[in-house]
């Protein structure tokens, strides 16, 4: 060693074995903390050799953390560095550490004492916000946002915003109330512009998010925070041929296209059925994070949709090859050889799925391929229920719907009588099991059932209409029918079933013009035989023969053997002729 090696010098080969990356780095800083400020010079002379060697110490240590990727002890060794020195560069270290580690309260500090040796700079105060809203004091975030506003900055309302939106709706709307005041300064502020959007879709019509975000478009094209949520706001808005076209400007070609537009546009085309096209962006994504298992299974899902089976089963298998939990993909594999008829091998593919959330489908398709009958049926249930436990009460409704499938009524009401037995409180089973026992007209049971779910989940809509509607279909308790049935409309006021089920208690409550008006409103929602015959049967009562039949046949052309249909003009005839 030199002679006359300076202190540094000397400390820095005292620490040469280490990697020369962050020595490298804490000479950098070091070497910036000789810039030191003339309030430090004039202090006496033993001074500064005291703060010299204790914010080496700490740069050194938050050099050493930031190496072995310990953020938290980065922040703060660098932060009491900073604040020792006074130095503008560590300051900005510690600022960026404490950032990363999510730390609000060093992240302040540090951001602070940035403002303070930067007086002019906007991006203290961008982290200033950032704290003060991590610890949900939007107030003061909102102080900071100005002062970077005011500083020509405003990357930080975008964070903020962000954060917002899962606030409660009182300080979501202080949060737009203060942002649009500032949009009278800056108009043209691309930032503000889509924090507006962001605050505003979530509360407002959608074409009011959409304005903002068009307007910061039009300041930045490029933007590309912008340009997803212009595509996810269209996506949600049910514009789909809209968002195809403009997420079509940004996704040509396709592997220069940026990834949350890729994955946003191919999202477009699978809702639109472009199935052939959602393939290949998926592929594209792929191809570059292989690793990346839901757009693995995107674009496996696509392949077998269009019939790919061979390129379908290399994503599945690659998905497990990198995933090996993911038994997902073994129940996919085993659709693929089922669809190409390979029957040992798609059992094979099913037997393998052991967790996840495909078991109850594969032992509802190995239960279809094995075909197990009579006294073996119980056993081979038995052993699945075994295997998983924790799928019990799943298990036993997929045994009476497999007995059902075979005509065995018996064995299926079985199965609920244990299941039920063994799960008393099990909404789903109890759902099924009224729904077969309505099936039987056996309505004292059905309506123990629904009661039950209904005491268990007061809000439990297809309970709350099935019971109504047993209830009119007996012509009992009509009052309370109702009252059930207008429960469920409350959760869902445009289901056409519901409505169809408070126009058919209201038609026996004989509330004739309110129950055609209610039927249909909920056949124009949707066409389907059942409320065609409900209304039909109204038109009849009222007098509208022609309206009936005709209601009737329009039925009877898109389901020419519904047995619904046929009964309802018997029972009106026999009502004519007993008249």
């Amino acid at each position: 060693m030199p002679p006359h090696s300076s202190p540094i010098s000397r400390l820095i080969h005292q620490w040469a074995p280490l990697r020369h990356i962050w020595v490298v780095g804490a000479c950098v800083i070091i070497a910036s903390c000789s810039n030191t400020p003339t309030a430090l010079v004039t202090q006496p002379n033993t001074a500064p050799k005291t703060l010299i060697n204790s914010s080496l110490n700490h740069l050194l240590a938050g050099e050493f953390s930031l190496y072995r990727g310990d953020s938290q002890a980065a922040a703060e060794h660098l932060l009491a560095a900073a604040q020792a020195t006074q130095d503008l560069n560590t300051t900005k270290r510690a600022t960026y550490a404490a950032k990363v580690a999510k730390n609000p309260h060093l992240l302040k500090q540090a951001s602070v004492l940035w403002s303070q040796l930067a007086p002019k700079d906007p991006l203290p105060w961008q982290y200033i916000a950032q704290a003060e809203s991590l610890n949900k004091n939007f107030g003061p975030a909102a102080v900071a946002l100005e002062q970077e506003l005011k500083r020509g900055g405003g990357a930080g309302v975008v964070y903020v915003a962000n954060l917002g939106i899962n606030e409660t709706e009182d300080i979501q709307k202080r949060l737009r109330e203060r942002f649009y005041t500032w949009l009278q300064s800056y108009p043209k502020h691309k930032h503000l512009l889509y924090s507006l959007a962001t605050l505003t879709r979530n509360s407002e019509p959608f074409d009011i998010a959409i304005g903002y975000t068009s307007q910061a478009l039009a300041v930045d094209p490029h933007y590309l925070k912008a340009q997803i949520l212009y595509g996810e706001l269209l996506l949600a808005s049910h514009q789909t041929t809209a968002a195809d076209n403009y997420l079509s400007q940004h996704t040509s070609p396709l592997d220069k296209a940026h990834r949350h537009l890729l994955a946003l546009h191919a999202q477009v085309l699978t809702l639109t059925a472009q199935y052939e096209r959602a393939y290949r962006y998926f592929n594209e994504l792929v191809r570059r994070f292989p690793n990346d298992l839901s757009f693995r299974y995107s674009a496996g899902l696509l392949a077998y949709e269009t019939q790919k089976y061979t390129l379908a089963q290399a994503h599945f298998e690659q998905a497990i090859k990198t995933h090996p939990q993911s038994h997902s993909a073994y129940y996919y594999l085993g659709l693929g050889a089922l669809e190409q008829e390979f029957i040992e091998q798609a059992i094979s593919y099913f037997h393998k799925v052991t967790t996840g959330a495909e078991r109850i489908n594969a032992i509802t398709m190995l239960a279809n391929l094995e075909q197990p009958t009579g006294t073996e049926t119980a056993h081979y249930f038995l052993q699945w229920r075994q295997q998983h436990p924790d799928l019990s009460a799943d298990i036993y409704q997929v045994q009476a719907q497999y007995s059902l499938g075979l005509g065995d009524i018996e064995s299926a009401t079985n199965a609920f009588e244990t299941a039920l037995k063994k799960h008393p409180n099990h909404v789903a089973l109890l759902y099924s099991y009224a729904l077969l026992a309505q099936s039987l007209l056996q309505y004292d049971t059905t309506e123990h059932l629904l009661a039950r779910i209904i005491e268990i989940d007061p809000n439990h809509i297809n309970a709350l209409n099935a019971l109504g509607y047993s209830y009119a279909e007996q012509g009992i308790n009509l009052n309370h029918a109702e009252s059930l049935i207008r429960r469920a409309l409350q959760h869902e006021p445009e289901n056409a079933a519901i409505i169809d089920s408070l126009g058919w208690v209201t038609y026996r409550q004989g509330h004739l013009r309110k129950a055609l008006a209610l039927l249909s409103k909920a056949y124009d929602i949707l066409p389907d035989t059942e409320i065609a015959a409900h209304l039909g049967a109204v038109q009849w009562a009222l007098g509208d023969i022609d309206g009936a039949f005709n209601t009737w046949n329009a039925a009877l052309k898109l389901d020419p053997n519904s047995s619904l249909i046929k009964q309802a003009i018997l029972d009106a005839q026999n009502d004519f002729q007993n008249d």
